[in-house]
């Protein structure tokens, strides 16, 4: 299934790029809000698979081609996530440390999703003045979890995890005013990632135990077509 969906991902930019498509394309920019879901914005800390993210910022561009009068048309799109820890989370991790009698200054993680997708899309011009459209799409999702830092005593302890890539997909619609301006909301389905990473102290590396983070998104965004 997961290489059938790759290859499907592939045949649509490869469309995408060929010269035989009806003439009408267009590009557009947005950005919006970023609201965790299930697992990802879970902020029981107790559960190894929750990841307590919070309301973050999303931004991207979307290159469609018009297929038809009808309204079909093929998306490609990228998008940035920003999303860092809920401030319950925070609290959870320096209630810990006050319990131990530690005083310690903590660089949390921030998460970063960068899904690429490509698929259908269908606009409905309803009036002169108000469309609607729908996307529906495949790709690949590029999840990065940043350093965390620990410093107390004049010592540090350092966390670093390594990039991680999923099958993602991409589901939602909107308004289109005037042509031009853009209101859309989205599901984002980005894969069960893999957790790896290492911890460094006092000169000595160690593994981390392997874990793993299903990923969703909803995003509201607000955008401008060209």
């Amino acid at each position: 299934m997961k290489k059938v969906m790759i290859s499907l991902t592939a045949l649509l930019i490869a469309l995408f790029l060929t010269g035989n498509l009806y003439s009408q394309s267009n590009f557009s920019l947005h950005v919006g809000p970023s609201f965790p879901l299930s697992d990802f914005g879970d902020d029981d800390m107790d559960d190894d698979d929750t990841g307590g993210a919070g309301v973050g910022i999303s931004l991207g561009g979307k290159y469609t081609y018009k297929l038809n009068d009808n309204g079909l048309g093929l998306y490609l799109g990228a998008d940035f996530n920003y999303n860092g820890l809920k401030s319950s989370v925070k609290d959870d991790i320096e209630d810990e440390f006050d319990d131990m009698g530690v005083d310690v200054d903590i660089t949390y993680i921030k998460y970063v999703n960068i899904p690429i997708t490509a698929g259908l899309n269908y606009t409905f011009k309803a009036n002169d003045q108000v469309s609607l459209f729908g996307d529906l799409g495949i790709g690949a999702d590029f999840f990065k979890v940043t350093n965390m830092t620990f410093e107390a005593n004049n010592e540090e302890m350092e966390v670093n995890y390594k990039l991680s890539t999923q099958l993602a997909y991409k589901i939602g619609g909107g308004l289109m005013i005037k042509d031009k301006y853009i209101i859309g909301i989205h599901y984002n389905g980005l894969g069960e990632h893999d957790l790896k990473g290492e911890m460094k102290y006092d000169g000595d590396t160690e593994d981390l135990d392997d874990s793993k983070l299903k990923v969703s998104l909803l995003t509201f965004t607000f955008g401008i077509k060209f």
